[in-house]
């Protein structure tokens, strides 16, 4: 099975399309929790964990400080060398933010109320004269978006979009629990199952994910610490099945990344003090807002 619109080189190809299993880490920053910093990302093969990709966002200042994580973003991805150096450009992804889309991040009942990305094969020349949202849309390889309205309901819903030589297909939908976050995720993973839909837009139930993306729980104490202090997240990406293309396995990619913003983006997400002490146990997920779980501990 074939890209139907083949755009990305076939060096990229040869990464995603050779490699069943990855893992996503995003880097720490220093000074994160006082002056929001820009993301990292390392991709690494999963089982030799060798570094392959290096994805890094492009942001503005201000917006990135007042409205993260629903701020405007460019993440472009670049495959490393054996040594760690950057070697060429893979894709590029932008999500268009708050400032033009200042419905973002609560109830989604209509389109201006939607998250959505899109992925570009390779570089986009001169991209610092462009905004997020306003690309050219000539390389473009996938699309992703919230369904409208109520974004999945009571479960965190992508739609995952091909471009085909006419339109856009919509070929699957990533899926995930409606409990996350919090302090659970020092205990549980949270994964997100990847279906393959059907022409009439349904969602294949009789066979199983044809991919997972998972935020994995730490692994140690010093793990639980800086999950609890820094935005560093840890994600697994599996594809199942072999027919998934390497374009879209970039668009699957790029959905990983945009549920990180979406869903894990919170600093001090674990705890912290608004008028008394509070404990988050969990976020629960509804119509596309998230809700905290909270134990509070007056100041009395």
């Amino acid at each position: 099975m074939g890209d139907t619109v083949p755009l990305i080189d076939a060096q990229t190809a040869n990464i995603l399309g050779s490699i069943n299993k990855f893992t996503v880490q995003q880097h720490v920053k220093i000074f994160d929790n006082c002056i929001e910093q820009p993301n990292t990302y390392t991709i690494y093969n999963l089982d030799t964990q060798q570094a392959l990709i290096r994805v890094q966002e492009r942001s503005e200042c201000l917006p990135r400080i007042c409205c993260k994580p629903h701020h405007s973003i460019i993440l472009e991805f670049n495959a490393l060398d054996p040594a760690g150096n950057e070697i060429f450009p893979v894709i590029t992804m932008e999500r268009e933010g708050c400032c033009s889309k200042p419905c973002t991040g609560g109830f989604v009942c209509v389109d201006c109320c939607a998250q959505e990305a899109y992925v570009h094969a390779g570089a986009i020349q001169n991209v610092e004269a462009h905004q997020a949202g306003k690309l050219p849309k000539d390389r473009v390889i996938g699309r992703m978006k919230q369904p409208v309205p109520f974004a999945g309901g009571l479960h965190p819903t992508i739609q995952v979009m091909d471009r085909t030589p006419t339109s856009d297909e919509h070929w699957a939908s990533v899926v995930g629990p409606t409990l996350f976050g919090g302090c659970s995720e020092n205990c549980c993973n949270v994964p997100f199952g990847v279906k393959r839909v059907n022409k009439d837009g349904s969602v294949s139930v009789d066979v199983g994910n044809i991919a997972t993306i998972t935020k994995l729980k730490p692994k140690s104490l010093t793990g639980a610490i800086r999950e609890m202090l820094t935005d560093s997240d840890m994600f697994q990406f599996e594809i199942h099945d072999p027919s998934v293309t390497p374009q879209q396995r970039a668009s699957l990619i790029g959905v990983l990344l945009l549920a990180d913003y979406m869903f894990f983006e919170r600093n001090l997400d674990q705890c912290g003090y608004n008028d008394g002490c509070y404990i988050n146990l969990c976020l629960c997920y509804c119509m596309g807002a998230l809700f905290p779980c909270q134990l509070k501990l007056p100041k009395q």
